[in-house]
């Protein structure tokens, strides 16, 4: 058996192209079609993991996403117990600075993350709007990644998946976007303009505020 990976695809925003596309890729994952609770909202319904009674780790990860190149060094990346895979947003998710983690990838043991998802069911209406309500994202539906962030803070340790292995992408970018987006990126180059090719050293593209379709 593969590594277990969660999706989590709730409400018409994405279609079954998304899990198509994620199924040819990858073996073993569980989709989850359905809120934990009313109460849950969209993307927040992620934290399905940490609710897990299991001694094993997991990967959850978003939808919006392409893979390529060499990915599965991704799902397979090694964790130890008391640590929390992530991504380290170089582009920068939020104004705050004292935030780093994307939210497009995670790797855990769901044991130790317990206490996470003790602390959201306490008040999920709170944590819900806390984010929004605080100026580090905008609604109406976000901030679930920030949560996640200081949570783990607490008791697990971060470890950041080399920052050459991802990066975020839009549709259609133009030259400019492209440029500025490699002048960030903390390897060669993260796209080509000319070639509309990734670097080979790049795994998981996560797409943001666009609709992703698979080609």
């Amino acid at each position: 058996m593969g590594q277990r990976v969660l999706v989590v695809r709730i409400g018409d925003r994405y279609g079954p192209e998304y899990e198509t596309y994620l199924d040819s890729k990858i073996p073993n994952i569980t989709w989850i079609r359905q809120p934990l609770t009313q109460k849950i909202k969209l993307q927040w319904n992620k934290m399905v993991g940490i609710s897990l009674d299991i001694d094993e780790p997991i990967v959850v990860m978003d939808i919006d996403i392409l893979l390529h190149g060499n990915y599965m060094d991704m799902i397979n990346y090694p964790i130890e117990r008391g640590q929390f895979v992530c991504m380290n947003a170089w582009w920068q998710d939020t104004a705050k600075e004292e935030y780093c983690i994307n939210g497009g990838f995670y790797k855990y043991y769901p044991k130790d993350c317990k206490y996470i998802w003790d602390k959201f069911m306490d008040d999920p209406e709170y944590w819900q709007n806390y984010y929004i309500e605080n100026g580090t994202t905008h609604g109406p539906v976000n901030g679930e990644q920030y949560f996640i962030e200081d949570s783990i803070n607490q008791r697990l340790q971060p470890v950041y998946i080399p920052q050459t292995w991802y990066g975020k992408f839009i549709q259609n970018p133009n030259r400019k976007w492209i440029e500025d987006c490699n002048e960030s990126y903390p390897g060669e180059y993260f796209y080509d303009y000319s070639t509309k090719t990734f670097h080979p050293e790049v795994k998981f593209i996560h797409y943001q505020k666009s609709h992703l379709l698979h080609g």
